[in-house]
């Protein structure tokens, strides 16, 4: 017990804290203000939780800066609600992208024979130049007279059984024009992954199991490409007529998958060969996050769009008690006398089950093993025979689609908008120096507190008529004191 009270002292510390506020707040507020509030206070601490437990992977274990960490919480709501609500889009833009990057996979079957080639090494920048404008020009023509504005009309379907989900679905270019594209494309991915495996560079070696992992990954890719080439149409409307909750799961997983890809492509593209370069990361990842931000505008408009929530979470009325609702699945639920949305307690428990997961991840599984050796001694884990580049990838990917999960997961309850994810991205880099760098207990903790002072500051705000920046500031301050007292955050470790 003595040695348990000692190597969790900080943390039987802010619970005891929290406790003692707890119960100052519930007998001056009263029970039904109190659940209200804290209930709030939960959800607002699921979301900051989502975007900063993948900043925890990103910037706490990794050292990465990544300011275009708010954009994959926003490009993961867009995706999602665009899946959800009409999939034309994502089915038109699918088959072209898959392509791309199955031509970009075939860099490690490309580098074993590109890098024997007797090229003086004054001509090989040149033509690596000269191999990515090219690849650039055919990308153009592949995506040359697409109307991707078109396709990414949004058609708000509302889940009625009077409404023809159909009628607004956005038409897709004929096959008959539409084939060779995803060939282009192939083929521009294919001309840069021979500019980064480098002509003529024989310094650089390939492992035989990374060519046959190669192989594998470009032949999945390359299936993957016919089969949306040959959905494309039927695709949308399958999707649009599949039962709702089933499409709002597969809503949570391709928003959550767009989001890691866009991450490892960001990572490896970008990020990649600035890892000793930290000014240049925040640039870069900047330029990114605006970048983005105003192509998402062109596409859907700088609008606030609301998406609607399955039917699971929207039945009418008020279930009596969380079990009485699995049965009834009703808009809003009696929690001790409060009624509340139902669907903030699956934001809640989303939250839950991804710390969770996260747990598992880092402390029973090889990969999680992998991680950690990684960032202590990487050139040890090397020597081990582990790739340590695709592994920081890889987390990189992990930590976006985090962040994407919880973008569209908030979707349901927070406007769909550009702008959504730089607050969120704001309060993650507070909640992870919080908790302490690296730490995704830390950031559960760090997201808790930061919640629970916003959803309080804006009840006080209300009750006293003073200002909502207050509650704004609360953050703040809250991560200015703890930093005071122990300046690596709650749980982190001193260097």
């Amino acid at each position: 017990m003595k040695n348990f009270s000692k190597s969790n002292k900080t943390l039987l510390i802010v619970f005891g804290l929290l406790l003692i506020l707890g119960l100052f707040a519930y007998f001056t507020m009263g029970q039904t203000s109190f659940v209200r509030t804290s209930l709030s206070g939960l959800t607002i601490g699921a979301l900051y939780f989502m975007v900063a437990a993948g900043l925890t992977l990103v910037f706490g274990l990794m050292d990465v800066l990544n300011f275009a960490h708010g954009t994959t919480f926003m490009i993961g709501a867009y995706m999602g609600w665009q899946f959800f609500t009409n999939p034309s889009f994502l089915f038109g833009v699918a088959p072209l992208l898959i392509a791309f990057l199955a031509g970009i996979s075939a860099n490690t079957l490309l580098q074993v024979y590109v890098t024997q080639w007797k090229i003086d090494e004054s001509k090989r920048e040149w033509i690596k130049r000269g191999l990515i404008l090219m690849a650039l020009v055919f990308g153009l023509i592949g995506v040359w007279g697409i109307d991707f504005l078109d396709l990414a009309e949004t058609a708000m379907v509302a889940i009625t059984f009077t409404t023809n989900p159909l009628s607004e679905l956005s038409p897709q270019l004929p096959l008959a024009v539409f084939w060779y594209r995803p060939l282009l494309m192939l083929f521009s991915g294919a001309l840069l992954a021979v500019a980064i495996a480098g002509p003529g560079d024989k310094t650089k070696t390939l492992h035989v199991d990374n060519a046959k992992r190669g192989w594998i990954v470009v032949a999945v890719l390359i299936v993957l490409t016919i089969v949306s080439v040959l959905v494309r149409e039927s695709g949308p409307e399958a999707v649009l007529l599949m039962n709702a909750d089933l499409r709002f799961v597969l809503s949570l997983l391709v928003g959550a998958l767009i989001g890691a890809g866009f991450g490892a492509a960001m990572e490896a593209s970008l990020i990649r060969p600035l890892y000793v370069r930290p000014m240049y990361q925040v640039l870069v990842t900047l330029g990114v996050a605006y970048v983005f931000k105003e192509v998402i505008q062109v596409l859907w408009e700088p609008l606030a769009y609301q998406m609607s929530r399955p039917p699971f979470f929207s039945q009418p009325g008020k279930a009596d008690n969380l079990i009485a609702w699995f049965s009834t699945h009703n808009t809003t639920v009696d929690i001790l006398g409060v009624t509340f949305p139902s669907y903030r307690l699956f934001i809640i428990l989303l939250g839950i089950l991804m710390l969770i997961g996260l747990a598992i991840l880092m402390n029973f599984t090889r990969f999680g093993m992998i991680i950690r050796a990684g960032v202590q001694d990487r050139s040890m884990v090397e020597a081990l025979g582990i790739n340590v580049r695709r592994v920081f990838t890889l987390v990189f990917a992990l930590g976006a689609g985090l962040a994407a999960l919880g973008g569209i997961g908030a979707a349901p309850f927070i406007p769909v908008q550009p702008n959504m994810g730089d607050a969120f991205q704001l309060q993650g880099f507070i909640v992870v120096v919080i908790g302490g760098m690296g730490s995704y207990s830390g950031a559960a903790i760090g997201a808790l507190l930061l919640g629970m002072a916003r959803a309080f500051g804006d009840y006080l705000a209300l009750k006293f008529s003073l200002s909502p920046a207050i509650s704004e500031a609360s953050t703040v301050i809250i991560m200015a004191i703890i930093l005071i007292v122990k300046p690596s955050g709650l749980f982190g470790k001193k260097e």
